[in-house]
């Protein structure tokens, strides 16, 4: 057919002719200069993750609600929670792809006291968390002072002033002069006739177990764990925020945390667990692994791709020149779309991981026509044009095509894909037609019956 035949008579010749493979290779050495300067400014997404395309009214909105307006006092942020008496939770049997509802089983400290000591210690806390100047850039304000939760507060007035003391009265915390606290054999009673008043909490007037269902573990004949939460300044349930702005703020959570360890660990026998109940640390956790994993997944890739084409040539020379290609291919699509403007966020690291599976495709298509030839070099590379290029180029072609629509979509993750497709396949079409076979008949390495 015609197509065969422009390669064998017309594509084959301008590679095997000198003075043009000295301008491919001067135009890829360029590319690749240009490549690498831009791969090296990849950097991590410094924005929350987009669904929806930049451009469309509702992601216009949610960008603009979420990083136009500061977080004021009546917004709802993510609640950052410390807990004693609890363990690390128990992960068996969680698969979040088919029970996205179930993130374990919680297990409990046996010896944990919910004594006199251990409830000063953390009403102690409380006052540290709404006062400290250090933690002002962490915590939400409210009225001047951190947004906290604190149960202990609401029990220790309760206990000292008896159910019949009204919010005023709580709040102007003349019962920190009494002996409020609980005795540990008391414990129970005063729990039962406390679970059942009202919060003064910001005038919710919610029942105080239901208030406090997340810090406060009573199950109606013991209290399992206790603790207190605060009010992030920024991080919400609704978005995603970079993971080292998240880092930062989990890092200051986990300082406090630490804190509160080397003064309250002995008291309450427990140590004491720091989380959200919006999985945002969790997130932040995902997205550090996705930027680990891109390195080494393209990586690992490039090496599974070389042994593929070793085991399918058996010739070291061509399996090392089609890696050097993948790997081009691999360096040329990271820097086209940092010049696109992408940053390393969850999509960009999926699909980086997969991108030396797509790449492999043509070049080993050709190493294996080339290998199975006959004759010298020129003869060899006139047949693997003959016999591969037009299913190598039909095969590009239809894959750029199909690609094109994902242009459009408004799901930002195909249209990531798209572009992703379709730089990759092309290039690595190029790569593999000009960079490959040209470095095939530069050195015209000798092919004998020795895999060498």
């Amino acid at each position: 057919d015609r197509i065969s035949k422009f390669f064998k008579d017309k594509f084959a010749p301008f590679i095997l002719k000198g003075s043009n493979r000295i301008i491919i290779g001067v135009v890829l050495f360029a590319w690749m200069i240009l490549a690498c300067i831009y791969t090296s400014r990849l950097q991590p997404t410094t924005s929350s993750e987009q669904f929806l395309d930049e451009n469309h009214p509702l992601q216009k909105s949610a960008t603009i609600l979420g990083e136009q307006f500061p977080i004021t006092d009546e917004d709802s942020t993510s609640k950052i929670h410390f807990i004693w008496g609890l363990n690390d939770v128990d992960r068996d049997g969680v698969n979040q792809l088919f029970d996205p509802e179930f993130v374990g089983t919680a297990e409990f400290v046996d010896n944990f006291s919910f004594n006199e000591e251990c409830q000063t210690k953390m009403l102690e806390a409380c006052k540290k968390l709404r006062s400290d100047p250090e933690l002002e850039e962490f915590i939400l304000r409210k009225n001047g002072l951190g947004s906290v939760d604190c149960f202990v507060e609401e029990l220790g007035a309760y206990n000292a002033l008896t159910e019949s003391a009204t919010c005023p009265m709580q709040e102007s915390r003349a019962w920190e002069s009494l002996n409020w606290q609980v005795s540990t054999d008391d414990l129970a009673s005063t729990m039962e006739g406390f679970v059942k008043t009202k919060t003064c909490n910001e005038g919710q007037r919610q029942g105080v177990q239901e208030y406090y269902t997340n810090s406060m573990g009573w199950d109606g004949k013991s209290l399992r764990y206790a603790g207190l939460s605060v009010e992030s300044s920024i991080l919400d349930s609704r978005t995603r925020k970079p993971e080292e702005v998240v880092r930062r703020h989990y890092d200051a959570f986990i300082k406090v945390a630490e804190e509160f360890d080397s003064t309250m660990k002995d008291v309450c026998q427990s140590n004491v667990i720091m989380t959200d109940l919006d999985q945002i640390f969790v997130f932040m956790n995902n997205q550090r692994i996705y930027s680990e994993s891109t390195i080494s997944g393209s990586f690992l890739g490039i090496a599974v791709a070389f042994v593929v084409l070793f085991v399918g040539t058996r010739k070291l020379h061509i399996s090392i020149f089609a890696t050097a290609c993948i790997l081009c291919v691999l360096i040329s699509v990271i820097g086209s779309i940092t010049m696109l403007g992408w940053t390393l966020g969850v999509i960009e690291a999926i699909l980086l991981s997969i991108l030396a599976g797509f790449s492999v495709d043509y070049v080993i298509h050709l190493a294996h026509a080339y290998v199975e030839a006959e004759g010298d070099t020129a003869k060899r590379v006139k047949e693997a044009f003959s016999d591969m290029g037009t299913s190598v180029f039909s095969g590009m072609l239809t894959s750029v095509v199909a690609s094109i629509p994902l242009f459009f979509c408004t799901l930002t993750f195909f249209a990531k894909f798209g572009t992703f497709l379709c730089l990759t396949i092309a290039l690595s079409w190029i790569f593999a037609n000009f960079g490959f076979m040209s470095l095939l008949v530069t050195f015209r390495v000798p092919m004998d019956k020795k895999c060498l």
